[in-house]
């Protein structure tokens, strides 16, 4: 196993780093200036923890998903499923993203003592995320609506581990999941294993912390109030009003990590949750594990959240969308690796060559 060194090296320097903050908080040698880290010393330390549970260093992506999710029908597009749904909040919370599904799954796992603790992000200005550790029903306020910018919240976890925290809930990114599972599966035997429930978000992109400074340029002297992807482009919510920016000019504020990411829907975690397009006010509700489908299963006998049957077609789509990020990073990866990049998935694994034959047409 290897080190901070061999991070440095084959993630920071090659800017395939995801900003997940797994590795940040183990030691003081990985720092973050916003959204960069750095290594501020040389690390000669073998067999660290920061190179063991990233998810840009080499790592055997099948066997993880066969640990926490086995037995679970897996779809090539969206990864092991039990069911969609349609869901939304049967009551609004204020500033909530599509459905407000995700502030009722955590509202219900504190009420029904499913974690002591849940790792959530929130923004004092609306737009910075801020990762934060809580165990109280009314922070969820806080946050409310989504942060598009990334977030290295994982590095709670250790946060979490020095306050000997039993069960622990995590609402995360593709990346923060992906590291959350890695980080179980590469603990050392003598270290007690955390109970961990967790809910996983749709995320095509996030975008780099200088997209703050762009918009905070483009319309100076506003107060941020909410960002948003409707159908139609982005966008931003001020105390002056709703102003709509090209997507394609948000884009090229994304996360150079991001074009290595073959995870839209959170394939980890128990249960994963994103925007339901065709219907402002509804999320699209991936149920993946048991833990999972008790989690919606108590949030709906509560009253909390109201469900429905997820329309084929739209189903259709989402795959077809995933899909799509899974071919295109596909060949990002291979065209990294061929100019050098240390790989960190096996291309010749059964699962990526069917993947690379549908980038390629060979599978319809």
């Amino acid at each position: 196993m290897s080190g901070g060194m061999e991070l440095k090296n084959e993630v920071l320097a090659s800017s395939t780093c995801a900003l997940c903050g797994a590795c940040l908080d183990w030691c003081p040698y990985i720092a973050n200036i916003e959204d960069h880290l750095v290594l501020r010393f040389d690390c000669n330390i073998q067999n660290g923890r920061c190179y063991s549970v990233c998810p840009r260093t080499f790592t055997d992506w099948e066997a993880i998903s066969e640990k926490y999710l086995s037995a679970i029908p897996r779809d090539l597009a969206i990864g092991p499923y039990l069911k969609a749904y349609k869901v939304k909040a049967a009551k609004g919370i204020n500033g909530q993203q599509d459905g407000g599904t995700v502030s009722y799954l955590v509202k219900t796992i504190l009420e029904d003592k499913l974690a002591e603790t849940v790792l959530l992000t929130g923004a004092d200005d609306y737009i910075t995320p801020q990762p934060f550790l809580s165990s109280e029903v009314d922070d969820i306020q806080k946050t409310a609506g989504s942060r598009f910018l990334a977030s290295p919240g994982m590095r709670k976890i250790i946060e979490a581990q020095s306050n000997n925290v039993q069960k622990l809930a995590i609402v995360g990114r593709p990346c923060q999941i992906q590291a959350l599972r890695k980080l179980d599966y590469n603990r050392p035997p003598q270290k007690p294993e955390m109970e961990v429930l967790s809910i996983g978000l749709f995320c095509m992109w996030s975008l780099g912390w200088a997209f703050r400074d762009y918009i905070q340029k483009e319309f100076p002297g506003e107060e941020i109030l909410r960002l948003a992807i409707p159908r139609h482009g982005f966008e931003v919510t001020t105390d002056k009003g709703v102003h709509e920016l090209p997507i394609d000019t948000v884009k090229k504020f994304s996360k150079a990590g991001c074009n290595y990411c073959l995870d839209m829907t959170s394939e980890l975690a128990d249960i994963s949750v994103g925007a339901f397009e065709p219907q402002e006010g509804w999320n699209t509700v991936i149920i993946r594990t048991l833990k999972g489908q008790q989690l919606f299963h108590q949030a709906v006998a509560r009253g909390y959240l109201v469900s429905e049957k997820y329309p084929e077609d739209e189903l259709n789509r989402l795959k077809s969308a995933s899909l799509g990020k899974k071919t295109r990073n596909l060949n990002h990866i291979q065209t990294a690796f061929d100019k050098g990049v240390k790989p960190f998935i096996d291309l010749n694994s059964a699962y990526y060559v069917q993947l690379k034959e549908l980038a390629e047409g060979m599978v319809k």
